[in-house]
């Protein structure tokens, strides 16, 4: 068992990882994005709730920093010049609408507000209120199972084991479901959910007819174009503090993500064009699973809060000649089409390869005595006619050749375009191993009129080593070269305290800005 050094990954893992995190995390309102390089923190620093030493405020404002960066798509390459923060700026002196609401709308409206937000306790600003808080906390928690059940479902759709898809019909997709089912309960009780939702529609609704309240709220909880209102970090970095929540999720269980080679295989076919090319389409060879601990967290921006209260208003406008942050569009463009509301942290990275040492090779020809008794080889050792033999020869009687397993070796037809000498140690285990089955009844007979010359199989030897055997002449007796190798599964885990920043889930803005020529400008 290896460590993996450095937090580094490599290609086909990040590749692997990438491709299940945009299966799972990516809907209708959603883009996932991913970068070439995960992000890596060591999980002590991470812990970003004060109080704060100077090594976990420098990683608040890095963390700030990247999580405001204006995402790309499919693959996370962002300029650093450019923040959330410099958008909202712009957002914030833009031309309003004239107020239009009545007394009695107005009420509502910081009734709504009162019910969401509280001051802080510095009184210079607001914060999300316990209600909201509780709401969060509890759409955190139904996400996650959402998230667990589409994964579990998925993994069980790509299987080809139907005792794999017998478990999740019979086991895991009742209590998964169950769990999904619990938590929207628990989100609509306790966590408030038709309360607050009815609050913030009231808050965007009114305060689209409203926006000198709207937009006069959010300046005085924070002005990006006032630098006194950034913090500062002990290594000079500005940055508004930007946070994840729930903020105690590195002190407990994760679900976990089992990625056999076969799954990563389809899901790296299925991969984007972009990310294949970042990445490279293919899956080592000698990879045989990745497995991974995952917990997606949501952004929690106490200076900008809810994002929806500007960027969903239609009471505002930029001056003409201004490019859009968003046309709003399936496939969006514009200087801000996303931003980031929810990033997969992932841990306990687990990649187990296959390496193959050579036991035995050679070529040898077979003959069959007239009486039919299968000349035989133990491919093992090379050894013909002597220890346990795997494979026998035999022309029959009407001299049409056949080759047979023996003592319960398995023999496996193989299909390669690289050959022989191309069929390497891993292949050959991973296609004689559970749930493959023997070829035919154990042996390949060949039809009168052809040969079984360049025939390729794989061999489950009676030592349990893997063998690659070539029919090279066939007759009455028939030559074959093999090469048998003992499979070792070498594990690489990464180090315990390593936390990866593996994909960026970013909320689609809608047409923005996107003025109603109904109301007084």
């Amino acid at each position: 068992m290896a460590l993996m050094g450095n937090g580094s990954l490599d290609a086909a893992t990040v590749l692997g990882i990438a491709s299940k995190l945009q299966e799972m995390l990516t809907d209708r309102e959603h883009i996932v994005s991913v970068p070439v390089t995960p992000y890596a923190y060591q999980a002590k620093n991470l812990h970003l709730t004060p109080p704060r030493d100077a090594v976990q405020e420098n990683t608040l404002a890095e963390f700030s920093e990247l999580v405001n960066r204006v995402p790309t798509h499919p693959i996370w390459q962002p300029s650093t010049t450019v923040h959330l923060w410099d958008i909202y700026g712009e957002v914030l002196g833009a031309e309003l609408a004239t107020s239009s609401l009545s007394a009695a709308e107005q009420q509502k409206y910081q009734t709504a507000v009162n019910y969401l937000y509280a001051p802080t306790s510095d009184g210079s600003g607001t914060a999300p209120s316990p209600a909201l808080r509780e709401y969060q906390s509890a759409r955190q928690t139904w996400l996650q199972a959402s998230i667990d059940y589409k994964q579990a479902q998925q993994t069980a759709n790509m299987s080809s084991d139907p005792a794999v898809k017998d478990h999740w019909y019979e086991v895991d997709e009742p209590r998964l479901r169950q769990a999904r089912d619990d938590a929207l309960a628990a989100w609509t009780g306790t966590g408030h959910k038709s309360t607050v939702e009815d609050a913030l529609r009231i808050v965007t609704e009114l305060g689209a007819k409203m926006p000198s309240a709207v937009w006069r709220r959010h300046r005085e909880a924070f002005n990006p174009k006032l630098p006194d209102q950034f913090s500062t970090a002990p290594n000079g970095t500005r940055f508004a503090p930007t946070f994840y929540a729930p903020g105690e999720v590195l002190d407990v269980a994760w679900p976990r993500v089992e990625m056999s080679r076969d799954m990563l295989v389809a899901l790296a076919s299925q991969a984007s064009p972009a990310l294949t090319a970042a990445l490279g389409g293919a899956i080592d060879d000698d990879i045989h699973s990745v497995a991974f601990d995952y917990c997606p967290v949501s952004i929690a921006r106490p200076w900008f809060d809810p994002v929806m209260d500007l960027f969903g208003s239609r009471a505002w406008r930029f001056p003409a000649g201004t490019q859009s942050l968003s046309d709003g569009a399936d496939r969006p463009q514009g200087r801000c089409t996303t931003y980031v509301d929810t990033v997969a942290l992932v841990r306990n990275i687990e990649i187990v390869r296959l390496s193959g040492s050579e036991v035995s090779s050679g070529e040898a020809f077979l003959e069959g005595d007239p009486e039919h008794a299968y000349a035989s080889i133990d491919l093992d050792t090379g050894d013909r006619d002597a220890g346990v033999p795997d494979m026998g020869w035999d022309s029959l009687s009407a001299g049409v050749p056949q080759l047979r397993s023996l003592n319960d070796a398995s023999l496996y037809l193989m299909n390669s375009s690289t050959g022989f000498e191309g069929l390497g140690a891993a292949r050959l285990y991973r296609e004689s191993e559970p749930p493959h089955h023997p070829f035919g009844e154990g042996y390949l007979r060949a039809a009168e009129g052809y040969s079984l010359v360049g025939t390729l199989m794989a061999f489950r030897t009676t030592e349990g080593n893997v063998a690659k055997v070539q029919v090279l002449e066939s007759g009455a007796y028939g030559k074959i070269r093999w090469a048998t190798y003992y499979v070792s599964r070498d594990t690489e885990i990464s180090d315990e305290e390593d936390i990866y920043i593996a994909a960026f889930t970013c909320q689609r803005l809608p047409k923005s800005p996107d003025p109603d020529p109904a109301l007084q400008w």
